[in-house]
């Protein structure tokens, strides 16, 4: 048995085993990793948080304890745009007659 366990670690995996890790690990991203159970005091004191308190177990407050994402700013401006926008209010001005009124083509 030790000798089929140093093949098989040797040996890398099929491809058809590897593709069906993938697969598995695909629909169920906790695939192969061991997830701790809650207990049923856990459970109860997430449902009826006063019960937690009388039994024993405080909810973790980690919501609270993380800091909120700094939002971000506006996006900064390219360095072409300020020329564009000049441009851009030229051509405005320029439909404008002597009164500040628009030309009619």
């Amino acid at each position: 048995m030790a000798s089929e366990q140093e093949q098989q670690l040797n040996n890398p995996p099929s491809f058809k085993e590897q593709l069906d890790h993938k697969a598995r690990v695909a629909r169920d991203p906790n695939y192969g990793k061991e997830e701790v159970q809650p207990t049923i005091l856990e459970k109860v004191a997430d449902y009826i948080p006063a019960a937690g308190k009388i039994l024993g177990i405080e909810k973790k407050e980690e919501d609270a304890q993380k800091a909120p994402e700094p939002i971000p700013g506006p996006p900064e401006r390219p360095h072409h745009d300020i020329p564009i926008e000049e441009f851009l209010k030229d051509q405005h001005r320029s439909k404008k007659g002597e009164n500040g009124e628009l030309i009619q083509k």
